[in-house]
């Protein structure tokens, strides 16, 4: 185990910081029986997530007396409105609608244990998948109010160097072992804004890959790290909404590592002379990384209070690489930044 603790790196601390929805729901006015929708969805805690503001249609299906109403029907933004075709109108019996955004061309089925589910969704990495259902809704005039939850977990990596002696350069970096199938339930009760109720959840987990999160495609590409902490999934892959699951620790068996971690490949240079520091002639081959000149370092994606993925959590990995020392094992720095971005208590 002596050489795992050469490259496996430890997280020193999580902060959770929560969000809250404020942004004032956008509606579309009824004077008739006809079912008219509204959608809110939680402030975004990156800029890259769906918000109240960026959100341009959802699919929804509505069942009534056990019975589907609505199927699939496409429900997209009119400027300050929402509208479908054809129009629906209110039954006699309540209501249960069911929506997700964006669509995934999958539609959830209501089984005879009331659970609604999307089965063996295969998700990419880039999509980052909402979900609202409002339960038991009756005739009115008003729209009836879809308030989105984020189904997935947001996870970025930022990488950073303070040390002005070495000089790091970033070519891939991945997330090992991550399952990428699930099938989601919805939850049974409505995803009432600043409710504790209304969580859907993930089961079924299946199919773990690595997931490549930034590639640099030449040498001239590389990431050059400085002492300004970089999102290596922003303005690249752009892949980084992954199925909540349980993470498990890294081990190293004597040839490989098992685990979920986040795998860096690099190379590191003296600043001043300008000459390859690691990986050396002498680097064992499993940190070495096949048909390239780089080395992989690899980062546990657990921490003694970090064991899982929520759903609808963001969570930012800092690593800092800063040891120039070569006759000593290369040290690392890293912390995570964990927080909710729906405000739900899991």
């Amino acid at each position: 185990m002596k050489a795992l603790s050469l490259v496996l790196a430890s997280v020193v601390g999580a902060v959770v910081v929560c969000s809250c929805s404020d942004q004032e729901p956008i509606v579309e006015q009824d004077t008739g029986k006809s079912i008219s929708f509204g959608a809110l969805v939680p402030n975004a805690t990156r800029s890259t997530a769906t918000t109240t503001a960026t959100i341009n249609s959802f699919q929804v299906y509505a069942f009534t007396a056990g019975k589907p109403y609505m199927e699939n029907v496409t429900v997209s933004r009119n400027g300050a409105t929402w509208s479908y075709s054809p129009v629906m109108y209110w039954p006699e019996t309540p209501v249960n609608f069911y929506a997700y955004s964006p669509d995934i061309s999958v539609s959830p089925s209501e089984e005879p244990s009331g659970l609604n589910t999307i089965v063996n969704y295969n998700n990419q990495g880039d999509t980052d998948f909402l979900y609202a259902v409002s339960v038991g809704q009756v005739a009115k005039s008003t729209p009836v109010m879809m308030n989105f939850r984020h189904a997935m977990s947001k996870v970025n990596v930022n990488l950073s160097s303070s040390n002005s002696m070495i000089t790091v350069k970033v070519y891939h970096v991945s997330l090992l072992d991550v399952k990428h199938k699930g099938s989601f339930t919805f939850p049974s009760a409505s995803t009432t804004s600043g409710s504790q109720q209304g969580i859907g959840y993930w089961s079924n987990l299946n199919s773990p890959i690595d997931i490549l999160t930034f590639y640099s495609f030449s040498a001239d590409e590389a990431l050059t790290l400085t002492n300004t902490p970089v999102d290596v999934t922003e303005k690249n892959l752009e892949i980084d909404y992954m199925l909540p699951q349980p993470l498990e620790n890294v081990d190293f068996n004597g040839n490989e590592f098992t685990g979920n971690a986040i795998q860096i490949d690099c190379e590191i240079f003296d600043a001043a002379s300008g000459s390859k520091i690691w990986p050396r002639q002498d680097t064992p081959d499993y940190l070495l990384v096949p048909h390239t000149s780089c080395g992989r370092l690899i980062y546990p994606l657990t921490t003694p209070d970090l064991t899982e993925w929520k759903i609808g959590c963001s969570y930012i990995y800092n690593i800092k690489i800063d040891n120039p020392n070569v006759l000593k094992p290369i040290d690392f720095n890293v912390t995570v930044d964990e927080f909710n971005i729906d405000n739900i208590s899991q």
